[in-house]
């Protein structure tokens, strides 16, 4: 049975959906997460002052999915906020329990709850006050991801049922954000959506930015960092080869380089510089007196 499967490649290979959409790159996946560890810390500050609540947020992952499977994984009654950017027609989503919500109201009142609060459609003021939250809300995400979105998220609308919220084609792909929600003892989640033909386009563009300047940068910083030998030399002499072979230690050789003339200053066989030898301390060292010109090299 064992050798027929392997041997069947219908049967050796899981089937591969085409529909699902490509997985987000390493380096992709770690400036999200990044961008969302930052908006998570915010977004618990600020429900902590606005709520009077302590609440802590902690990301637990960023996937790559269609809006379908997305939607799937939500409860049947939720709160979905939606925020649009300029020039797109995908909004982005903040969702978060209904309950969650209502204890927000209660404790934006003045009152203390001290219970969990049954999931319910919010009233016209309930609504608004969560509009309220939600704008400031909106404004830490966009600080958040920054260059990753083409332009700041602002308050759209708010909706209590996933089902009926068709924001985008089922089979779009998304980025969705996972965040652990815990306010005093209760615990819940929330998560955050995003079109991901925006942000993949972001995340594009600005690697290819940064590759440019990357490569300009590091371009001139290995120029400037490569080692060069530099020498002295003098005026050179021309003697036979015979002379070569004939010299002895003791030997005295005279060169038509004057005695007041400065020293070539010499890198990779083009004089750069004039100098003048001398020392400093035990070693050997020289005063450069001019630097020639392009011209003259």
């Amino acid at each position: 049975m064992t050798a027929a499967v392997h041997d069947d490649p219908l049967r050796r290979y899981p089937d591969y959906d085409f529909t699902r959409p490509a997985q987000l790159g390493r380096e992709h996946r770690r400036r999200l997460e990044a961008a969302f560890e930052a908006f998570a810390r915010q977004w618990a500050s600020q429900l902590t002052g606005k709520v009077r609540m302590r609440t802590h947020l902690t990301l637990e992952g960023v996937e790559l999915m269609s809006y379908q499977e997305y939607a799937d994984t939500l409860p049947s009654t939720t709160a979905m906020v939606t925020g649009a950017t300029a020039g797109r027609e995908e909004p982005g989503v903040v969702q978060f329990d209904l309950g969650v919500a209502l204890t927000w109201v209660v404790q934006m009142l003045g009152g203390r709850s001290t219970a969990p609060i049954e999931p319910r459609t919010l009233t016209p003021i309930e609504s608004a006050l969560i509009r309220q939250l939600m704008d400031r809300t909106f404004e830490l995400l966009t600080m958040s991801l920054g260059m990753l979105l083409p332009s700041p998220l602002t308050y759209a609308g708010l909706h209590d049922n996933p089902q009926y919220l068709q924001v985008i084609s089922p089979g779009e792909a998304v980025i969705v954000a996972r965040f652990a929600m815990r306010m005093g003892e209760a615990r819940s989640t929330a998560t955050v959506m995003l079109p991901a033909a925006v942000v993949v386009d972001q995340l594009a563009e600005s690697e290819r930015d940064a590759a440019a300047a990357h490569r300009a940068g590091a371009t001139v910083d290995q120029v400037l960092g490569a080692p060069l030998e530099v020498s002295l030399r003098i005026a050179p002499r021309v003697i036979a080869a015979g002379e070569v072979l004939n010299l002895a230690p003791g030997d005295l050789l005279r060169f038509a380089h004057p005695e007041t003339k400065p020293f070539d200053l010499i890198v990779g066989d083009t004089a750069i510089a004039r100098a003048v030898p001398g020392a400093q301390g035990s070693r050997l060292a020289c005063t450069i007196t001019t630097i020639l010109e392009e011209t003259t090299r």
